[in-house]
């Protein structure tokens, strides 16, 4: 994966959290996926990442399956956790399907966005979008900041 083009801060803390061994770049999850980074924003705490709708993630109905696209939300979601306050962990997550993502759409966008901080947990948000804009899913996730015993 190429990060030449992102900010020097953050390859600087991925080269840091590799070789502590508390990151593997990319997750399986994410190569599988298809993810591609499309834009980071690290003085507003965003992140940005594409996914190909995949055939084989889709239901029966010919629809892109809640857990995929909750997958797809964590895939983003998580690379934005670890620039914010790494260690963390996902303590809940709730997804809004607002739209269902059918075969003919061809990719996905997640933005994912850093919102606050109460005590140890780390609050984000993100949004699925179509090309054209359209919001398909939205969702909110909890992170817990480890203790120093608990990594």
């Amino acid at each position: 994966m190429d990060f030449s083009s992102f900010p020097p801060e953050f390859i600087e803390r991925m080269g840091q959290l590799m070789a502590s061994g508390q990151l593997q770049l990319p997750p399986p999850i994410f190569a599988d996926m298809q993810g591609e980074f499309i834009d980071m924003d690290l003085s507003a705490k965003t992140l940005t990442v594409r996914f190909p709708v995949q055939a084989r993630y889709q239901n029966p109905m010919g629809y892109m399956q809640g857990g995929m696209i909750a997958a797809a939300i964590d895939n983003a979601i998580g690379p934005l956790s670890f620039m914010v306050a790494a260690p963390n962990v996902t303590k809940t997550m709730t997804v809004s399907y607002l739209r269902p993502i059918s075969a003919r759409i061809m990719e996905i966008t997640v933005t994912a966005a850093f919102e606050a901080q109460n005590g140890r947990e780390l609050i984000f948000v993100a949004e699925v979008l179509r090309h054209d804009g359209a919001k398909l899913a939205t969702a909110r996730s909890i992170n817990v900041l480890l203790k120093h015993d608990d990594a």
